[in-house]
């Protein structure tokens, strides 16, 4: 261990390696790059109602959610239409992603209609509106169970 000062004050040095002399970076050419796998992309997906759902006075047969079409501002959009709606518990850390609240705004803002619609929809569309949400956050149930 080794002390040092100066005008100031005293500090003690430790964890100094020693007789360890730092290896080169490696040049642009020597490194090994592993490439990047996407998800090619879908067609946007349509969700028949029948029977149609009403809300907010207007009747919607269909949605047409096109999560390719989104981007990282739609994401951060979804993000802080999330915080300023949900309510935390004292001392919860959230993650926006793995709440339904997240999933139906994200759902919503794809589809182009109110959050509201979204959490009328019948349990099974619902649910399959859900997952789909889930999936474009890049988790799936389908991979849980694996």
């Amino acid at each position: 261990m080794e002390t040092i000062a100066n005008d100031q004050h005293e500090a003690t040095e430790t964890n100094r390696i020693t007789g360890i002399s730092p290896s080169p970076d490696p040049s642009p050419e020597e490194v090994a790059y592993r490439e990047m796998v996407v998800d090619p992309p879908k067609p946007p997906w349509r969700l028949t109602l029948d029977p149609p759902v009403s809300y907010d006075g207007k009747t919607y047969k269909e949605l047409i959610f096109d999560y390719d079409a989104l981007n990282g501002k739609d994401f951060q959009r979804a993000e802080r239409t999330f915080t300023k709606m949900y309510k935390t518990e004292k001392g919860e850390v959230v993650l926006p992603e793995m709440k339904h609240l997240y999933q139906t705004i994200l759902a919503a803002q794809v589809a182009n209609v109110p959050p509201g619609l979204i959490m009328a929809l019948p349990r099974r569309y619902y649910v399959a509106t859900r997952q789909e949400a889930l999936k474009a956050c890049g988790s799936s149930p389908d991979e849980e169970k694996a």
